[in-house]
C-alpha cells in the first residue's frame, strides 16, 4: 500500500484538530501524526511538528515508514490534494478555513452515513470498522471540547 494522507484543518485554533488527529492516528496501524504550524507539539501527544512553511516532500522523506500521515494543517491545502480531508468548523474562522472547509470529505457536525463510510474506506483502503470509526469521530463531534476527551 502506499502512503495515504488525511489533512485535519479547522476554522481556527482550538477547534479540536489535535485531539482528532491522535484519534484518527490510533485507528489507522502505521499512521504519523503531523502537525504544521508556529507553535510546539503538545508534549502529551505522539506526533511530529513542523513549521508551517515545510514541504509536503520533506514531510514524506523524513517518515518514510509510515502507511498514513495525519496532518494537521490548513496550508497544507494550498499544495496537496489529500485523500482524505476533514474540517473543523466554528466561528470567527480565519482567511485560511475558506479554502479547507471548501476542500473537506467530511465536516464535524454532518452525520454518520453509509455514503461517508464508503468514501473513506475507498480513500483510505481501510475496512469497514476502521472508516466508520474515523466517520463517527469526525461527524458526531460537537466542538472543542473534543481536546479534554481521552477516549
Amino acid at each position: 500500500m502506499s502512503m495515504k494522507t488525511v489533512v485535519i484543518s479547522g476554522a481556527r485554533s482550538n477547534v479540536g484538530k489535535t485531539a482528532l488527529a491522535e484519534k484518527i492516528r490510533r485507528l489507522l496501524p502505521g499512521s504519523v501524526r503531523v502537525k504544521l504550524g508556529h507553535g510546539e507539539l503538545k508534549e502529551d501527544v505522539d506526533g511530529v511538528f513542523y513549521h508551517a512553511e515545510t514541504p509536503y516532500e520533506r514531510i514524506i522523506e523524513d517518515n518514510p515508514q509510515a502507511d498514513f500521515l495525519v496532518i494537521e494543517s490548513n496550508r497544507i491545502l494550498e499544495e496537496i490534494d489529500p485523500d482524505l480531508s476533514i474540517y473543523l468548523p466554528a466561528d470567527d474562522p480565519k482567511p485560511s478555513a475558506a479554502l479547507a472547509e471548501e476542500r473537506a470529505d467530511l465536516i464535524r457536525g454532518c452525520g454518520e452515513t453509509e455514503e461517508l463510510v464508503d468514501l473513506v474506506m475507498e480513500r483510505l483502503g481501510v475496512d469497514t470498522r476502521t472508516a466508520a470509526g474515523i466517520v463517527r469521530l469526525t461527524c458526531a463531534d460537537e466542538g472543542p471540547d473534543i481536546e479534554s476527551d481521552d477516549g
